[in-house]
């Protein structure tokens, strides 16, 4: 039988890539299919071209940088670029969408930095190449996207239920309602798309704490610890500073296992961090201002803003830089003015199209490039670096061998920051670079400053739906509540009236509650409650709506629903419910309902009325002696 993960991807309403990757998915299914061609189709995506280009030196241990698209396709192989192209097409299409409690920026900012602890996690396991590794972390929570996207409802409830009560388990909820859940819908997903079982075995459990694991030196066991820590370092990214200190202390005590010790986590998570505020800024995905490691375990949270209380300590702050210029001897010179009683980090271009690539790849905070570069020339080079985000952001300074007014009037007409004179002095060099490292400084301090007031949006965002959800929920059982379900039954009578089809509605109310309540105390009784809540859930049919109205009662709306098939769907959540035996106190209870229906007619003035019949059904049902389903019409007796 096809699981409904599978019946969802051949319905076509899962993420899928678009546009230059579905091209490399295609072309790389070709038997024939060559890394040129491969390359040559990621050419003609610029923002893909750079985001490969950087993957490949993050991950790369060589010390020349690739500079090429052909060497990074070359580097990473066919797989991995497909597997790559693919991640980052999901990302630049689903930043947002229509499940209004799934918070899909939240969501890329957590998939980001685990890709980038899972890639840093591969240079010290070798169980498989670091960019496999990338796109396994980004990739590793892809079912909750492909939820939130097929069924942006249900899921939106299927969050809010758990948002309502954290202690519930979200597959349970997930299953529950979908009848499937993240993990299942992301293994389903990635084997479609060519990810091999080496990966998918490990992402189907990382999330089972109770999993009873891989042999201990197998290459899935590793990969399972690598997961677990790939995720729980993204979560350090989401929580409350409060709570940093813990989770970094748990976090090390399991890293000893993939040999971290305590003494080198410092360096590794800083790194990670440092990799994901660069990704952050070159994928557009929000990430928290974090302190260092040291802070952090510490318990010191003001640390980092006093760094940039002393300007002159960021001022000193080492830059990156890139030297463009065809002619070497200068270009040397250049450089070691650069470099001399500096931390400075100085890249060489020969050409104008090197620079451009360079510039995207490693994102200088300055770029000095000569008038005359082939290829592309200085000015032509400003121009096109201003034309992208990153490229704004760079403190761009031309110099020529003429110095006068013309050549400074040209420069500042290509938006550059700056001219030099070729003849310029280490002192006067150094002096120049001022400017740019205030404006870093400034701008870091920004940056800073705009986080904080992003995770303050979001932390009211998040605490205006937990208030909107608290206001049509209802906390013991996670349904929607009564102010909710008349406002959903007002919707699908304005829809129905609109397209002439029927609607019909079940009051349900469980029997003898209040016996239960007396004998066994209210804390049974609101077990009973959360337990015929999950049943009639879980019973009723996925484009019905079951809300508790009150006490032991539940109204659930069937939209497009004629009075058969209400009473067939009404006899179905009564047997479901009988069939279900619940233990209360020492002893076990079958527990029976009464369910009145009511539809739609032509003299059914309104919500209030429709509700009101079923009502009356209701106690028809109770009145031929209960656990029956009734209408006005005609009723079920058992």
């Amino acid at each position: 039988m096809m699981t409904q993960a599978e019946q969802l991807k051949l319905s076509g309403q899962l993420p899928s890539p678009r546009g230059v990757a579905l091209a490399i998915l295609e072309l790389s299914r070709r038997e024939n299919a060559t890394l040129g061609e491969i390359a040559r189709v990621v050419q003609t995506d610029p923002a893909l071209s750079g985001r490969l280009i950087k993957l490949a030196n993050t991950a790369s241990h060589v010390a020349r940088p690739v500079v090429s698209i052909q060497e990074a396709v070359v580097r990473q192989g066919m797989a991995t670029v497909r597997h790559l192209a693919l991640g980052f097409s999901l990302v630049d299409q689903y930043r947002d969408g229509a499940c209004e409690a799934f918070d899909y920026k939240r969501y890329w900012s957590h998939s980001l930095l685990m890709a980038l602890c899972m890639q840093a996690l591969g240079t010290r396991v070798h169980v498989a190449a670091a960019d496999e590794l990338f796109v396994c972390g980004l990739l590793a929570q892809v079912g909750k996207l492909a939820l939130a996207t097929a069924y942006p409802d249900e899921y939106n409830a299927v969050l809010l239920a758990q948002q309502a009560d954290p202690a519930q388990a979200l597959i349970a909820l997930e299953r529950s309602r979908l009848e499937t859940d993240h993990v299942e819908m992301g293994t389903v997903m990635m084997a479609d798309w060519g990810m091999p079982r080496t990966f998918t075995e490990p992402l189907t459990h990382y999330e089972e704490s109770d999993h009873p694991g891989f042999p201990h030196d197998s290459r899935a066991n590793s990969l399972v610890l690598m997961l677990r820590l790939s995720h729980q370092l993204a979560d350090l990214g989401q929580i409350n500073a409060s709570a940093r200190p813990d989770l970094l202390k748990d976090w090390m005590a399991k890293a000893v296992a993939l040999d971290i010790s305590p003494e080198t986590a410092g360096n590794f998570v800083d790194d990670v961090i440092h990799h994901w505020r660069e990704w952050s800024e070159l994928l557009k995905i929000p990430a928290v201002a974090l302190p260092p490691f040291a802070e952090i375990c510490h318990g010191h949270h003001e640390a980092e803003g006093q760094a940039h209380d002393g300007e002159t300590a960021d001022i000193e702050m080492p830059l990156r830089i890139v030297v463009a210029d065809s002619n070497a001897t200068r270009r040397r010179h250049i450089m070691a003015l650069l470099v001399e009683d500096s931390e400075h980090t100085v890249y060489p271009a020969e050409n104008g199209n090197a620079a451009l690539a360079l510039a995207m790849e490693v994102l200088p905070h300055v770029i000095i490039a000569h008038y005359e570069l082939p290829l592309l020339d200085g000015l032509e080079l400003c121009q096109a670096l201003r034309a992208t985000d990153e490229g704004r952001r760079m403190h761009i300074l031309m110099t020529s061998d003429e110095h006068g007014e013309e050549q400074l009037n040209r420069a500042y007409e290509a938006d550059a920051d700056g001219y030099l004179p070729s003849n310029l002095s280490s002192k006067e060099l150094h002096t120049r670079l001022r400017a740019a490292q205030r404006m870093i400084h400034l701008q870091t301090a920004w940056e800073k400053d705009r986080a904080q007031l992003r995770q303050i949006a979001a932390e009211l965002s998040v605490a205006n739906r937990r208030l909107a959800n608290a206001a049509l929920t209802d906390l013991l059982t996670g349904l929607p509540n009564r102010r909710s379900a008349m406002d959903q039954l007002e919707q699908a009578w304005s829809a129905a009236s609109r397209s002439g089809q029927p609607i019909a509605v079940m009051v349900v109310d469980i029997d003898h509650f209040k016996h239960i309540n007396d004998t066994y105390g209210h804390a049974a009784g609101d077990r009973v409650l959360r337990e015929a809540a999950a049943i009639l859930r879980a019973s009723a049919r996925r484009e019905d709506s079951v809300c508790r109205i009150g006490g032991e009662e539940f109204l659930v709306i069937c939209p497009n629903t004629d009075l058969n098939a209400a009473m067939q769907s009404a006899e179905r959540l009564r047997a479901n419910l009988n069939a279900k035996r619940i233990t209360i106190g020492n002893t076990e209870k079958t527990l029976t309902v009464s369910i009145g229906v009511a539809t739609r007619e032509s003299v059914t003035g309104d919500i209030d009325a429709l509700v009101s019949i079923a009502d009356q059904a209701l106690y028809a049902a109770k009145e031929a002696g209960r656990n029956k389903v009734c209408t006005r019409q005609h009723s079920l007796f058992h």
